[in-house]
């Protein structure tokens, strides 16, 4: 698809600070890999904030990061809220990416507010473009709860790795809290229990998506941990890790501010959080099944 404003396109939120070029980066190699278009879009609260010769110098800088990834793409300047008109121009992207800080005042606080809040709400996947504690890390974590969302977001690191031919780990974390030992010294038969069945679990959620991605290498991994926890050590040694933005529980409409919150301020790479279920389009498996031929 080569509509720039269409649904194929990788959106990103850039205002020329260090933390957006990260972010143009992050979207220019995915864009490369996946033979779509970029957007770059910076929001001023008026039109007439931002002088001329700046948008021509960040118009300059996003065009030979387009340039040097060798995709097609375009900068935009837009007036209104930040975070109204990102979510605006989301409803026609594939991916939304944002840095995990910007320029001004509040530049310390954006990914608490702006990142969180469209985290929140848009209705495509966003990826805030942490730094990589490895960069040479080859594998994509998926926190799987056996949710729909969950089932998304393991989708989602699929279709990625599909074109990056990297390892796929479905993590499912499950708290034991206190464990008494017994008389002999071994853990109770509910610890057991409670393993196998997280093991059942991801079992269960990698068949869902084994069909539609048969060529990607799926590694189950079931953890006695809180998920934020859990989640954000495995993030050290990943390229991304991927989160739903809500899960099953009591509090499952908090979700994001528990486990996905904690990742988009502590984990050690790129985060992706999926709101809806994924499905790449025809065109994008072809190009999947044509890059491992």
């Amino acid at each position: 698809m080569n509509e720039l404003s269409g649904a194929g396109a990788i959106l990103v939120a850039y205002d020329d600070s260090p933390h957006s070029v990260a972010a143009l980066e992050w979207a220019a190699a995915t864009a490369a890999l996946e033979g779509r278009p970029v957007r770059a879009v910076s929001v001023t609260d008026a039109r007439g904030s931002a002088s001329r010769d700046t948008d021509d110098d960040m118009h300059s800088r996003v065009e030979a990061v387009l340039a040097a990834a060798g995709v097609d793409g375009k900068f935009e300047v837009l007036a209104g809220g930040v975070e109204s008109v990102l979510l605006d121009q989301a409803r026609h992207a594939h991916v939304m990416v944002a840095g995990t800080r910007g320029r001004g005042r509040a530049a310390d606080t954006l990914l608490a507010s702006v990142s969180q809040h469209l985290a929140r709400h848009t209705p495509c996947p966003l990826i805030v473009a942490r730094p990589p504690a490895n960069p040479a890390a080859a594998r994509i974590v998926a926190g799987v709860d056996g949710s729909p969302q969950s089932i998304a977001a393991l989708e989602f690191a699929c279709h990625r790795a599909s074109f990056t031919k990297e390892v796929v780990v479905a993590l499912h974390a499950w708290k034991p809290g206190r464990v008494e030992l017994g008389y002999d010294g071994q853990l109770p038969a509910a610890i057991g229990q409670r393993s196998g069945a997280a093991e059942a679990l991801l079992a269960e959620c990698i068949a869902q998506v084994r069909d539609e991605y048969p060529d990607v290498a799926i590694e189950p991994d079931a953890v006695p941990l809180a998920p934020g926890l859990a989640l954000t050590e495995a993030s050290a040694y990943a390229s991304l890790v991927v989160s739903g933005s809500r899960g099953r529980g009591m509090v499952t409409g908090l979700l994001l501010g528990s486990v996905s919150q904690h990742l988009l301020t502590n984990a050690h790479c790129p985060v992706a959080v999926t709101r809806r279920q994924f499905h790449a389009s025809p065109r994008q498996r072809l190009l999947a099944a044509a890059s491992t031929a």
